[in-house]
């Protein structure tokens, strides 16, 4: 492009507040795009895929704990190409991508053909994955390889028990069952559900609890050593409950708030079991994970599984999906977008 003066027109999904606290997603076209607006160290790409993640769910919704200023563009996953630089570290037709930053909550995210965000949130496409492959892992894959990060030891050392995940059909919850099974780790999980046991039985996930089942009042502060490792994608009263099973030195997960931001924990299975609550947040990774996270990428083929559960489909389908009231998480258990 030889001059910074030029503009294109085009198209992005964007959730519109029609009414007080009544939301409807929408497709706008003919956006304008200056060029010699954009800042230093800053690229604009041209976005190929993108996914549905939990937080884009919640943005389609109106969630003014994330985006205070509607029309707003969701889209927290990109991946695509290089059409304008101003940053040394990447040139036009770059294969890049984007997970684990703050797109689509400080700015407009990747639900558009071309997106402006600053240079240090860009990755470069590795060369073992196209960009399909990195979208089916997204932020969620991110986050399940880092979980896994911190805790293989203690899964290692305690292999005669099982470990558990909550909402076991989200994003992160199929990672993690996925990653788990080529470890050979015995896998038990709470889902809230019914309609999602007959998918997991598929999957070949032996124990399934129902959440109403699995949070029933017991006044001990602490239960059987069941399990070492706890992935929790729910929070509120299944956190608290699942602490009680938790073995000696075991740790749970923290990744998800899906049923709430607080939970009354009983503090004897942190004293008397020595055990450990840590919280993931994927934007504030540092960079060794970023590099476990490449190292992972390049020993093993993590989507092939995935890719089976994976729908493809376009903006306009997306706008529709988003408007529904409730989005079905099991059929399939993830959605691409092609932009």
């Amino acid at each position: 492009m030889n001059s910074t003066s030029k503009k294109i027109q085009y198209k992005r999904l964007s959730v519109l507040e029609i009414k007080k606290n009544y939301f409807k997603t929408i497709i706008e076209k003919k956006i304008q795009l200056n060029f010699s607006e954009i800042s230093k160290n800053h690229v604009v790409i041209k976005v190929k895929y993108s996914n549905i993640n939990y937080k884009d769910r919640l943005i389609s919704k109106g969630n003014k704990d994330l985006i205070k200023k509607f029309p707003h563009t969701p889209g927290i996953d990109a991946a695509g190409e290089i059409y304008f630089s101003k940053s040394k570290k990447f040139k036009k037709k770059d294969k890049v991508f984007i997970i684990a930053k703050p797109l689509g909550v400080q700015n407009n995210g990747s639900y558009s053909e071309f997106i402006i965000v600053p240079d240090n949130w860009v990755y470069k496409l590795p060369p073992n994955l196209n960009m399909q492959e990195i979208m089916i892992i997204g932020t969620s894959g991110f986050t399940s390889i880092k979980a896994l990060e911190r805790s293989t030891k203690i899964i290692k050392k305690n292999c005669n028990k099982p470990v558990l995940i909550t909402a076991p059909t989200s994003n992160v919850g199929l990672f993690l069952i996925y990653l788990l099974k080529n470890l050979d780790v015995n896998i038990e999980v709470v889902t809230s559900s019914f309609q999602n046991v007959a998918m997991l039985s598929k999957i070949k996930i032996k124990k399934i609890h129902l959440t109403e089942n699995f949070i029933k009042d017991y006044k001990f502060p602490l239960l059987n050593e069941k399990y070492s490792v706890i992935f929790d994608n729910l929070g509120g009263d299944v956190l608290s409950k699942s602490l009680k099973y938790l073995c000696k030195d075991g740790m749970l997960v923290s990744i998800g708030n899906i049923l709430g931001n607080y939970s009354k924990i009983n503090l004897l299975p942190l004293i008397l079991r020595g055990v450990k609550i840590i919280g993931l947040n994927a934007e504030t990774s540092s960079q060794s994970d970023w590099s476990f996270f490449f190292k992972f990428l390049e020993k093993q083929k993590i989507t092939n599984q995935l890719r089976k559960k994976t729908k493809i489909i376009n903006l306009k389908e997306l706008a529709n999906l988003l408007n529904k009231k409730k989005i079905s998480k099991s059929k399939p258990a993830k959605y691409l977008i092609k932009i």
